[in-house]
């Protein structure tokens, strides 16, 4: 039964150090318990340890080993969800759970004393967006496709649903504490502005939304494009930031990563916008709140960052991967009167 609060456990999982077994270690974990024998090779993340394994076949795997601080609720929400969204839009290219030689949908592993989950998932195929640039059809296909996830998780719910992550919007008041930690005044008041403006203006707002399970993460290095047809999405990995809240997040989140880096910030946006909305129809507090709410993810991602940077210096590189675009992201963004960046979204759904 979870009884510790929710500071203590997101302040735990922060602090905790990311596991550190060897491959020859991940490669024991998956033949022991699923059976597969590949050649194992690291994957980069933040809190915890994945491995890519790929067999003598060229079948792949992804093998993902947690960090000892998360919960096993946490862990088995995850793994529901992609069972769930399998079973209720089973076209959508997501990981699929693989189980364990038993059937079970996760094991156990230890490594220093220390218990461990272990979940393997299917291998999706694809470049990395980070790697590329998303034009316009490509920004609309991936509104499209997170809406499409929003509605297959539209009637899941889990016991680890509500359970603390930072990365939620709606527990950005907790990120108040990490202001510190960034070091260029200029930008360090910049976020303590923005922070105040979401618990003026957008906190009161948000219990009146409509809101279910999100993914909560579709950033560039989360989506997968196809080689041969950059402009296809061939699929959406990390499910780690998964978590119960409204449902507009979702979409301020993708579209905090979509900001275009000139004058004009919602260039780049508008088109992903209107993707969502025509399948999604967004709701008219939801278009009002976007934009603040981008402005949100962008402090959390430059907030969270900074304060794990300082922890962890060795994966510093890793953590402040993002930190200069939502710097420059969050500057251009607040150039753009309010009224305007309102008048555009409702434009282009409007257009959708």
């Amino acid at each position: 039964m979870f009884t510790e609060s929710s500071q203590s456990v997101i302040g735990r999982i922060l602090t905790t150090t990311p596991p550190s077994f060897s491959d020859a270690e991940a490669a024991k974990i998956a033949l022991a318990r699923y059976g597969i024998e590949g050649a194992v090779r690291p994957l980069v993340s933040e809190r915890d340890q994945n491995f890519s394994l790929h067999r003598p076949d060229g079948k792949r795997y992804v093998l993902k080993i947690s960090n000892h601080a998360e919960q096993y609720d946490v862990i088995d929400f995850q793994i529901r969800a992609l069972l769930h969204v399998a079973d209720k839009d089973p076209s959508l290219p997501l990981p699929r759970v693989i189980p364990t030689l038993d059937g079970a949908q996760h094991g156990i592993a230890e490594h220093d004393g220390q218990p461990h989950y272990v979940r393997l998932l299917s291998w999706l195929d694809g470049s990395l967006l980070q790697e590329a640039a998303a034009g316009p059809l490509l920004a609309r296909r991936m509104g499209r496709f997170l809406a499409r996830l929003g509605i297959a998780l539209r009637d899941f719910d889990h016991p680890g649903a509500d359970l603390p992550l930072l990365w939620d919007m709606k527990r950005a008041a907790s990120l108040a504490d990490f202001v510190g930690c960034i070091g260029e005044p200029g930008l360090r008041r910049m976020v303590a502005e923005a922070l105040d403006r979401f618990l003026s203006r957008v906190k009161p707002v948000l219990d009146t939304l409509r809101a279910q399970v999100i993914h909560n993460d579709m950033n560039p290095g989360n989506v997968l494009v196809d080689a041969r047809v950059p402009d296809r999405i061939s699929g959406l990995i990390d499910f780690g930031d998964l978590t119960k809240s409204p449902l507009i997040v979702d979409l301020a989140v993708a579209a905090s990563y979509q900001l275009d880096p000139g004058d004009d910030p919602l260039a780049g946006v508008l088109p992903m916008i209107a993707g969502y909305h025509a399948i999604e129809p967004l709701q008219t507090t939801e278009m009002e709140l976007l934009t603040d709410l981008i402005r949100t993810r962008l402090i959390t991602s430059l907030l969270i960052g900074a304060y794990r940077a300082t922890l962890f210096p060795e994966n510093r590189e890793y953590l402040l991967i993002s930190h200069q675009a939502a710097r420059n992201f969050l500057v251009n963004l607040d150039r753009l009167p309010a009224d305007e960046a309102l008048q555009r979204i409702r434009t282009a759904c409007l257009k959708a």
